[in-house]
């Protein structure tokens, strides 16, 4: 049944179309220069469906040929022919592995020469021998007969076959609301050009009509613009009488070369367009994938210097925990040596409870402290500038001291922010932890580093220097590229300015620059008031 439905509608179409344009265009039987719209509906039928679908086209073109007083042998043979024609199409579209929806060049080329060399001249010598063979035309019209039947069907298999094809292939993709609308206001502007405008000329009608084409292929898709071209050359054909010639007669070729020239232009628009559009596509593909592998480096680099700031890290806690430990350990000692003598009491238990719990609660809190600052927040909220550098400074405290590193912090206003306060203090660490790699590499006697933090007008200016002699002028531009480090590689990773300045873009809308003062390098972090909108 399912296949009964596409025959029966195949066939139904075959026939309406053929005896609709018979009665308004020029014809001699069955045969016509004019367009036949029902073999492009056949063409466009059979390479969609399938062979399977030729018996629509034999019943379609049976009763074509019968109700226009030919005998049923004839009728038969032509329908066969047509039929076996129809069959060739299909074998040939599949061997040469066109696209369906002719999206290619390829495709509109090859189709093309398979209508025009291989399956009209095909059906226009078998039908028209047929019709001699039976005194339907005489001989000295067959050379004739033979031009307007191969034309006739051309123009109709160009025409009507990737309209259909195209209709049948991007169906999914088409606002049928919109397709009909505007297909019915072209459809009027083209009335509207011949009846009230008077237009007559078939060159300037096409003029008038190609730029509408262009555009709407340009805004749609190619389905659209052969839609069109469907609409204006019946629309053209209905009101034939405008375009009558000396001899009274309507003017086929020119007709034919409107259609042809519309055909042809709607086309090859139609692929520029779309491959425009592919190539956006498969380049917004191929940003997209870039920008994916840009994250997963990213991510990458963001690892290895949380891997880096690990090792700063549990340096920085074995500091922390020295004098903790050390503490513990006297105590142990005491309390042995208490042991020893007789002497251990309840109140020397009390005096080791108590100053051992308060030496692993300062340990714990080393532990927290340091979770905490290194711990992701997951929203933004308001700081004060001042809190996160002491914080900073408390976490970094023991390293510098034991490199008797000075640190010196310069506030003049009480700068508030709102953003991640743990991404601004992943930068201050970075930052302090380059500066005192270079005082320490350039064995700086009296270390400095100095904070300064200041407000002008909408911006909070953080600026941190030191007096390690300042970057080479020559690396001064390179000194934010990742892997880049002026140190050895099992002194660094080239990462730790590099995710600085990632971080202040990504995460504080900021920015960090450097330059070089007379004692040594400044780093600027520039934090911009705009993310300051819920503080009042």
């Amino acid at each position: 049944m399912k296949r009964y439905m596409p025959v029966a509608a195949l066939a139904f179409l075959y026939f309406c179309t053929a005896q609709i344009f018979f009665s308004i265009g020029q014809h001699n039987g069955i045969i016509t220069a004019m367009i036949f719209p029902s073999e492009g509906i056949a063409l466009a039928f059979v390479i969609y469906y399938g062979k399977w679908i030729w018996p629509g086209i034999f019943i379609g073109q049976f009763f074509i040929a019968y109700f226009n007083h030919m005998g049923i042998t004839p009728s038969l043979l032509i329908a066969s022919i047509n039929s076996a024609e129809a069959v060739i199409a299909v074998t040939l579209f599949n061997r040469w592995k066109l696209h369906k929806n002719l999206s290619e060049y390829r495709d509109f080329i090859l189709f093309a020469m398979m209508i025009v060399f291989i399956l009209q001249p095909f059906s226009a010598v078998l039908s028209n021998f047929t019709l001699l063979s039976f005194g339907i035309i005489a001989g000295e019209d067959m050379f004739l007969a033979l031009f307007h039947w191969w034309f006739g069907n051309v123009m109709g298999q160009l025409l009507y076959a990737p309209f259909l094809l195209t209709l049948f292939t991007n169906y999914k993709q088409i606002n049928f609301k919109e397709y009909l609308l505007i297909g019915a206001v072209f459809g009027a502007y083209t009335h509207a050009l011949i009846g009230i405008f008077q237009i007559h000329s078939l060159l300037l009608m096409l003029i008038l009509a190609l730029p509408i084409m262009i555009y709407i292929v340009y805004r749609r898709n190619i389905a659209y613009g052969f839609f069109l071209t469907v609409i204006s050359s019946n629309v053209l054909a209905i009101l034939g009488e405008s375009f009558i010639v000396s001899d009274g007669s309507f003017n086929v070729i020119d007709y034919d070369l409107y259609v042809l020239t519309s055909i042809v232009v709607v086309f090859t628009s139609g692929i520029i367009f779309d491959n425009q559009k592919k190539q956006k596509e498969e380049l917004k593909k191929i940003i997209a994938q870039e920008v994916q592998k840009n994250k997963q480096q990213q991510l990458l680099m963001l690892q290895q210097n949380r891997l880096a700031q690990l090792g700063e890290m549990i340096s920085m806690i074995a500091h922390q925990w020295r004098q903790p430990i050390n503490n513990l350990a006297l105590m142990h000692q005491f309390i042995y040596s208490k042991y020893k003598k007789g002497s251990l009491d309840d109140k020397t238990m009390e005096y080791f409870k108590k100053n051992a719990k308060l030496q692993v609660e300062n340990m714990s809190q080393t532990i927290d402290d340091f979770r905490n600052f290194f711990k992701p927040q997951e929203s933004k909220k308001e700081f004060f500038v001042s809190d996160v550098i002491e914080q900073t400074l408390k976490i970094i405290a023991p390293l510098f001291e034991k490199y008797k590193i000075n640190i010196e912090v310069s506030q003049k206003t009480a700068a508030h922010f709102y953003g991640y306060q743990n991404a601004l203090g992943h930068i201050l660490v970075n930052i302090l932890n380059n500066a005192k790699d270079a005082l320490l590499e350039r064995n700086i006697k009296d270390k400095k580093i100095k904070i300064t933090v200041e407000k002008r007008e909408e911006e909070v200016v953080i600026s941190i220097s030191d007096n390690a002699g300042g970057v080479d002028e020559s690396i001064l531009d390179k000194i934010f590229d990742p892997y880049f480090s002026t140190k050895n590689e099992k002194n660094g990773t080239g990462l730790g300015l590099y995710m600085a300045q990632v971080i202040a873009l990504e995460y504080l809308n900021a920015q960090i620059s450097v330059h070089n003062s007379e004692e040594g390098a400044v780093f600027t972090i520039i934090l911009k008031k705009v993310l300051d909108e819920k503080i009042k």
